[in-house]
């Protein structure tokens, strides 16, 4: 016999009164499994295929417009669009290798760049990629100057030498290849993007080259993802994954209970202290990948009373980054040796990280000479994500050693995002992960202590003019004479730590959450997502 979802339920109700415990947690158990069963099957994904690969995340995107997005929809996007080139940074070196462009060659100066591109490929929407659909997304992309748009502003004049080869001339010679291969910004995608409403954009839209193309968007529910049956790669039934369902679920219990019923292939974000748990599941494959990513707390040092420099400095000194590696994040991070992660090239060590010492902050808020006594200092954190929690509130008892009121707000990213970036609404401190755009140290410095009019993620509103041109000499240095952008970038580490604009926290590992039975699956640390066309069941 087969349950409705009704019965279940009150099944579940019934259960409350039985007397026998076994049998209540078997049936709140089974009332789990099947609420998520109908909540994620009994509707429009029901029609999809049966060999779907399904990801429980942790929030929604903000912005379908590729040229613009820049945040979490890294994950659908880069399995809908492609870029010129892919760095493979798991390879030892790294490498470039072709994406939609074949070969490529650049002159003596490294001013010129000439693409071959690949030939008959084809975006969702039938239009045909070619070297006009290139220049089309560079001028694009420069126009609209959102999300990672200034990853082409050394961009001068673009030449189409032939339906399949285009030349890209640069204002000064800078790493173009990291450039084309970025993790945002670089997606090529079809001209008729020009065609759509803004309205229609902004409620889901998708036309690029890539495996996937997208099917259906509920807001804030999921992202269905299906295969492109024109993909210039080609499909093998028998091992490809034909669609992609993003569930969110902004619950770490919910992600955590779907993929040990093995309603989700993949879980992103599962608190490290249930990781012990799952990886004693012999479903699931828990695993550590060493990765660019960083996590941290930028301080507003335009709002009070962060924005006096020696209360940052007693905050930066009120948090234990070897008790956070050692005891909160365990496995899946390590202490940090700069403000940017110690494995990507050209990291150097800045001289020194500002320690965690009581003593000393009760020094540093001596020299504030603010009274902070009916002030309140509020943190603003993800509230997906377990290991901030607990961070914040080791931050919130050592504060409270120093007499010093820290007001916790968690929240889901795009809300905390949104207010932050208007100063009114900002808080005092904000959790923050990143992950690099391009395969290059100058991303966080630029991305994130740039001087900026409009704070994207310059959450701090910081502004050093001498920081800014260090950042864009380092970069611009990094082609012709690493040795000296390596040096640059441990001086810029100096000064931002100086001023104390942020408080590093750890170095993330990547942490792989999957089905046993799947694989394929390759630690790539210049890209944060997962390509689902290279995996397969076992």
């Amino acid at each position: 016999m087969i349950c409705s979802y009704q019965e279940i339920f009150f099944g579940a109700v019934c259960a409350k009164t039985l007397e026998n415990k076994i049998i209540r947690i078997l049936y709140y158990k089974l009332f789990f499994i099947l609420t998520i069963f109908f909540q994620f099957h009994c509707s429009e994904t029901e029609k999809n295929p049966k060999n779907t690969f399904v990801v429980a995340t942790y929030d929604d995107v903000k912005d379908w417009d590729p040229a613009t997005a820049f945040s979490l929809e890294v994950f659908p996007m880069s399995n809908m669009y492609e870029p010129l080139l892919w760095y493979d940074a798991g390879s030892k070196p790294g490498k470039f290798v072709p994406g939609l462009a074949i070969s490529y060659s650049k002159s003596k100066d490294g001013l010129t760049w000439t693409f071959n591109l690949r030939d008959n490929v084809f975006f969702h929407d039938g239009t045909k990629f070619d070297s006009q659909a290139v220049k089309f997304v560079v001028e694009r992309n420069k126009r609209l100057n959102g999300g990672a748009s200034y990853i082409w502003s050394y961009v001068e004049k673009i030449i189409i030498n032939n339906p399949y080869q285009i030349t890209f001339i640069l204002t000064t010679p800078v790493p173009f290849d990291k450039i084309v291969s970025s993790q945002y910004g670089a997606w090529m995608y079809s001209p008729f993007i020009d065609s759509v409403s803004e309205d229609s954009l902004m409620n889901g839209f998708g036309s690029g080259t890539g495996p996937y193309q997208l099917k259906k968007w509920v807001r804030n529910k999921y992202i269905l993802l299906e295969k492109f049956d024109n993909y210039w790669k080609g499909w093998d039934k028998t091992n490809h994954y034909e669609s992609i369902l993003f569930q969110i679920a902004s619950e770490s219990s919910t992600r955590l209970q779907m993929i040990e019923s093995g309603i989700a292939d993949y879980a992103v974000l599962i608190p490290n202290q249930l990781l012990s748990r799952l990886e004693e599941n012999p479903k699931v494959s828990v695993s550590y990948h060493q990765s660019w990513a960083n996590e941290f707390y930028l301080l507003n040092t335009k709002k009070h009373p962060t924005d006096n420099l020696w209360v940052r400095r007693a905050i930066a000194s009120s948090l234990n980054r070897k008790t956070l590696a050692n005891y909160i994040y365990k496995n899946t991070a390590v202490e940090p040796k700069g403000l940017i992660p110690q494995s990507i090239p050209l990291f150097i060590e800045p001289d020194s990280l500002i320690s965690f010492d009581l003593d000393l902050a009760k020094g540093y808020l001596k020299k504030a000479e603010i009274d902070l006594s009916n002030t309140t200092i509020d943190l603003s954190y993800v509230s997906t994500y377990e290991e901030y929690r607990l961070t914040t509130f080791m931050l919130l008892d050592n504060l409270r050693k120093l007499d010093v009121q820290l007001e916790l707000k968690p929240g889901l990213w795009s809300t905390n995002w949104d207010k932050a970036k208007v100063l009114e609404t900002a808080p005092n401190i904000i959790s923050m992960a990143w992950w690099p755009t391009v395969s290059s140290p100058s991303d966080w410095f630029f991305a994130l202590y740039n001087t900026q009019q409009n704070p994207l993620f310059n959450l701090s509103y910081y502004s050093n003019s001498i920081v800014d041109s260090l950042t864009k000499k380092a970069w611009e240095l990094e082609s012709v004479d690493p040795e000296s952008a390596r040096d640059i970038y441990k001086e810029i580490q100096n000064i931002l730590i100086d001023d104390c604009v942020v408080v590093p926290a750890v170095d993330v590992k990547t942490t792989s959450v999957r089905k046993r039975s799947i694989k394929g699956f390759k630690s790539n640390p210049a890209y944060s997502t997962i390509l689902v066309y290279h995996l397969r069941k076992n």
